[in-house]
């Protein structure tokens, strides 16, 4: 089957590169060819610039920041460019708008949408659905959806309606996280299937062919925080205290960590990848850091937002560590594992393995299916 993908591809985010590369592999993977078709919003291919426009406090410190910094952040910047370019198979044609295409539409036999945040309205400038996530486009061929994410626990009128209407015309729908899945299914009536974050549809060892490896030989304790580490942070500090080895903080966040003898600043995709899998162990905070600690068989504590403890049953990162068995490396909950507790990757990669194959199984199943 001839089939495109469209989602999140271009942002200098390391989750949403990874994970579109993950689900165009995985498609090719079953046998198929698969274009990212190259669709970029204006206003979310400014927030990826090196500079911000200054409209913003935020915008301004972000900028000084990257003056400050500018070496690294312009290294930064050129190899998650590189990744995409080199990395991806990009539709022929780069589209701006849905109008364009609607007017052009690239011609495939089945379309994905795919993972991320897509089918989230209140992340576009405009606080709508974006219809070219939602393949608005389509005039002739297959649509389905690979674990997209709505982002919100709720969908009020009139956005139920909208995103019923929309998706009427899909012949399978999936989704990343278990209260996505009820939504849709609620709004929609039909089967939605709970699939894994398509960064778990490669293995490790496949992420391992694109890791760079990293400067640094020697053992190090690998932080990676996206938003304030909290209580995780301080668990970095007592593995520093009781190993003696350095923290090495990869910005995901730009404020450093307390005690943290190196900020690296840039890491492409591929530099991400390879401070991974050389870490001793990993202190995060991010879905996607947990999971390339677990893809690459590091020791890890990872934590949730106070969202999410309120309602682990919501969180995805409580869900995937939950079915792989692997809860009590969330710092902050009640069974949270000891600092020097081992963890056994044979049997969470024995899960791993089970689920997916199920997630494969949907994808084949809804690209194949007459």
């Amino acid at each position: 089957m001839h089939t495109g993908l469209i989602t999140f591809h271009f942002a200098h985010h390391y989750g949403a590169q990874l994970q579109a590369y993950a689900t165009m592999r995985a498609i090719q993977e079953l046998g198929h060819d698969c274009q990212v078709i190259d669709f970029r919003l204006p206003h979310t291919t400014q927030s990826s610039a090196l500079f911000q426009k200054p409209n913003s406090v935020r915008a301004l410190a972000s900028n000084v920041h990257t003056a400050l910094h500018y070496g690294p952040m312009k290294r930064r910047y050129d190899r998650f460019e590189a990744f995409v370019a080199e990395q991806m198979a990009l539709s022929p044609r780069r589209y701006t708008s849905v109008e364009e295409l609607r007017r052009d539409p690239p011609a495939y036999d089945v379309y994905v949408a795919g993972s991320d945040q897509i089918w989230n309205p209140y992340i576009y400038a405009d606080k709508q659905f974006e219809p070219a996530f939602l393949l608005d486009f389509v005039r002739e061929g297959r649509k389905i959806a690979y674990a997209p994410s709505l982002g919100v626990s709720s969908l009020p009128q009139p956005y139920d309606g909208q995103l019923r209407d929309y998706l009427a015309s899909f012949a399978a729908l999936s989704a990343r996280e278990s209260r996505g899945k009820e939504l849709l299914e609620n709004i929609t009536g039909k089967e939605v299937q709970l699939v894994l974050d398509p960064t778990l549809l490669l293995t490790g060892e496949q992420w391992g062919e694109l890791a760079a490896e990293p400067d640094r030989k020697e053992p190090y304790i690998l932080c990676y925080f996206i938003s304030d580490p909290g209580e995780v942070g301080q668990r970095a500090r007592e593995l520093h205290e009781r190993t003696g080895w350095p923290i090495v903080q990869l910005a995901g966040i730009r404020r450093a960590l307390p005690g943290a003898e190196t900020v690296v600043f840039d890491a492409g995709p591929r530099e991400f990848l390879g401070l991974f899998r050389n870490a001793a162990c990993v202190c995060t905070n991010s879905f996607h850091g947990s999971v390339f600690s677990m893809q690459f068989d590091r020791p890890f504590f990872t934590a949730m937002s106070p969202k999410e403890k309120a309602e682990p049953a919501y969180s995805r990162i409580y869900s995937l560590l939950s079915r792989l068995g692997c809860a009590d490396r969330i710092v902050g909950m009640p069974d949270t594992a000891a600092a020097d507790a081992e963890m056994d990757y044979g049997a969470i990669h024995q899960k791993l393995a089970e689920a997916r194959a199920e997630s494969a199984g949907y994808l084949r199943r809804a690209i194949e299916s007459a």
